[in-house]
């Protein structure tokens, strides 16, 4: 027979104390959502775009989703972090038309909390920081999930 065991959160909330009190934005929060979109065009390796506005110092992020459409060509790259990691939330991958990331593929990216200093504004690098083959024409759509409690 299986054994089954608590993770760290579940454990804390089936024994509530002043001690180990469950970040609401972990277990609980209200999800908040950033779109945006641009145009790729033509961007040279390591060129980014910046997406929506500044995260609120705390914010958890829950997850990204990017989506590319008619992009010209195969076997161009994209990164997504912030100013402080260039791939906090999508290493270096190759993307072509009509490809969906669902989820993040940087463990430290999941539950990531914002600290306000270079970490608040998210972007998106054309070809990652590897030198891969840039972005060239389509359509970028990004979706940010996060929690501030």
């Amino acid at each position: 027979m299986a054994t089954g065991y608590n993770a760290t959160n579940y454990a804390k909330s089936i024994d509530p104390v002043s001690t180990n009190i469950v970040d609401p934005g972990v277990l609980g929060g209200k999800v908040r959502v950033m779109q945006d979109t641009t145009i790729a065009q033509v961007l040279a390796t390591g060129d980014y775009f910046l997406i929506g506005k500044q995260l609120p110092t705390g914010a958890q992020i829950v997850d990204i989703i990017v989506a590319a459409t008619a992009l010209t060509g195969s076997g161009n790259f994209i990164e997504v972090g912030d100013e402080g990691d260039s791939d906090r939330y999508l290493t270096t991958s190759t993307t072509s038309a009509a490809k969906i990331y669902v989820g993040m593929n940087a463990v430290a990216g999941i539950n990531y909390q914002v600290t306000g200093t270079t970490d608040n504004i998210i972007r998106v690098t054309s070809g990652g920081t590897a030198g891969a083959a840039p972005l060239s024409g389509g359509v970028i759509k990004v979706a940010v999930f996060y929690t501030l409690e």
